[in-house]
């Protein structure tokens, strides 16, 4: 199955971190909306963000056409029932613009000492949330059957997928609505991403155009080039915690070795972490969009014209010194780059 896909000009996404207060995300998120952004998407890590339902609440109530969702949920520490109940709850507020965004679980598992779930758990909390989604009966532990009695009908929910390994990938493809891949911006990362959404779409007997294909874009922007690599170095690091270090050769195969041994997960969120300090300039380019407005304009074309992907999502360092405020970098995105980047191919 060729790994390509017709689909509308590329949107664009914002990851925001609980770092700051809810109305704050809120804010940011009608500010994305104005700007034309497509999705709001904002993390949850309990020891290093605010709780992320709540802070979707806000998001709902404060903003009127954006999607929004968790970027990214897991099925350890969010039970099945909570989960379908938040998301219906958040579609019954927000006239039906939540997204359910799941993976395996990273800094919130991490920084509590628990093992990431298994694809299988997973695959089964997506089958259960939609079982109940639809006004339905799933079998919870000690064989507990329940359903959840306030829904008045079926509430229709987009699953997306976040994926950083072949496997997870694949099973995005097979049983999402959308596949977030957290692969870098390199054509090779990408196109291998986008065959392996493919392949697994083509196990369920689907089209490539039936998976939203989302990539999670570290981003950073400065007039100076240097300042901008600086803003998106521990963003960058925690997407290459999560590569295979096979796919890569010489001196950036012994980084990602040694990233991934060395990765403190209580700092994911910080901008200045030794894990995140020695990352080389030549890796930054392979994970993220970052550097002067002439420069994130060209990486940004490049990355809207992948092939199979629909969505580009802005992941910006948000915390500590530094870090370029949220309402800045969008302003500066709408002022200096988007104006410039086609969005029509």
């Amino acid at each position: 199955m060729a790994a390509t896909h017709s689909s509308p000009a590329p949107r664009l996404g914002l990851a925001l971190w609980g770092t700051e207060p809810a109305a704050h995300l809120a804010a940011h998120a009608r500010l994305a909306e104005e700007l034309g952004f497509d999705s709001v998407w904002v993390i949850d890590s309990q020891l290093l963000c605010r709780e992320v339902y709540i802070t979707l609440a806000a998001i709902a109530a404060g903003t009127k056409r954006i999607k929004f969702g968790t970027g990214v949920t897991q099925p350890v520490t969010r039970h099945v029932s909570v989960t379908a109940s938040a998301m219906a709850t958040l579609q019954e507020m927000s006239g039906g613009r939540a997204v359910l965004g799941i993976g395996l679980g990273f800094s919130s598992l991490g920084t509590i000492g628990i093992d990431r779930a298994r694809i299988a758990t997973m695959e089964r909390h997506i089958a259960d949330v939609r079982t109940l989604l639809r006004g339905e009966a799933v079998t919870f532990e000690n064989n507990i059957p329940g359903r959840m009695s306030w829904l008045a009908g079926p509430v229709p929910t987009p699953v997306h997928i976040a994926a950083s390994g072949p496997r997870m990938t694949r099973t995005a493809g097979r049983v999402a609505d959308g596949a977030i891949l957290l692969q870098g911006v390199d054509p090779a990362f990408l196109a291998r991403g986008v065959a392996n959404v493919a392949a697994g779409a083509q196990e369920a007997g689907k089209s490539l155009a039936a998976v939203e294909v989302s990539c999670w874009t570290p981003v950073g922007l400065h007039a100076d080039h240097n300042t901008a690599l600086a803003q998106v170095r521990a963003r960058a690091a925690a997407a290459i915690k999560n590569a295979d270090p096979d796919w890569f050769e010489g001196d950036e195969q012994e980084f990602v070795r040694r990233l991934r041994a060395e990765y403190d997960t209580t700092r994911h969120a910080s901008p200045s972490s030794p894990h995140s300090a020695a990352v080389p300039a030549g890796l930054i380019a392979r994970y993220a969009v970052a550097g002067t407005p002439a420069e994130f304009s060209e990486q940004l074309a490049r990355l809207l014209a992948q092939p199979g992907i629909d969505r580009v999502i802005f992941n910006p360092q948000v915390a500590g010194p530094g870090a370029l405020p949220v309402d800045e970098l969008l302003r500066g995105l709408a002022r200096d780059v988007l104006p410039h980047v086609n969005f029509s191919s």
